[in-house]
């Protein structure tokens, strides 16, 4: 199972270790509550993905988020470099648009965490499906510690036992299934559970114009897409 192996190998990779890190902390949680126009778009970039996506036509970072930055509250960036093309240095360069950077990591430790926030990163992603309620909550507090936000994403209702909330901590629904790779909606299965925190709600995977209008996009308050808008969907409602 691929991201197993990511999880496994990620003691083996070399994260980064020096701050470059140009300005003050934003919130992403902010910038969600800011956008009046129903949900805030996460807009992500990633070169390819195991389910078969490849980057073809924005290779140039800067370009691609020049074009889209007015319709987008924040950013997004894959930065595992094995199934993803992902790089630190990616992160580091879209510091100059102002808006709040999630790193889209398969984090297991505080020194992915601290490695994230040299980059430039304002939060971070936690898994359920795969770290269980103490690692989740250590990692979830141990960011807070730092002045960052954690999307804490869950997929199998099982998982839910493992969200920890906290004042900073955002809850995702990734319509993908990790350990498949399909996409399996529960969305309005595990919606009422989700939103009983009380925290803000992200809709994540497979979001584009065609599915957009059935996919109860005002129960959220924001929608991280990738492939749709990197490949020219430009999702509008």
């Amino acid at each position: 199972m691929i991201v197993n192996e990511i999880y496994k190998n990620n003691d083996k990779r070399e994260i980064l270790k020096s701050n470059m890190r140009e300005r003050e902390i934003i919130s992403l949680k902010e910038a969600l509550a800011k956008n009046k126009n129903g949900p805030g778009i996460i807009g992500e970039y990633k070169r390819k993905s195991p389910s078969g996506f490849r980057n073809k036509s924005n290779t140039d970072i800067v370009k691609y988020f020049d074009a889209i930055k007015e319709i987008i509250a924040g950013i997004s960036i894959l930065t595992e470099p094995q199934y993803f093309g992902g790089n630190p240095l990616d992160a580091i360069a879209v510091q100059c648009y102002n808006k709040p950077i999630l790193i889209k990591d398969f984090i297991s430790s505080n020194e992915m965490i601290d490695s994230s926030y040299m980059a430039g990163g304002d939060a971070y992603l936690l898994i359920c499906d795969f770290l269980d309620y103490d690692k989740i909550k250590n990692m979830v507090q141990y960011g807070k510690k730092l002045g960052m936000e954690a999307l804490v994403e869950v997929h199998d209702k099982n998982s839910i036992k493992n969200i920890f909330p906290d004042e900073n901590v955002i809850l995702g629904y990734n319509r993908r299934n990790l350990k498949t790779l399909k996409m399996d909606d529960n969305s309005l299965e595990l919606y009422d559970r989700l939103k009983s925190y009380g925290l803000p709600l992200v809709l994540e995977s497979g979001i584009t114009s065609e599915n957009i209008g059935r996919l109860h996009i005002e129960k959220y308050q924001g929608l991280l897409i990738g492939s749709s808008l990197l490949s020219g969907d430009i999702i509008r409602w």
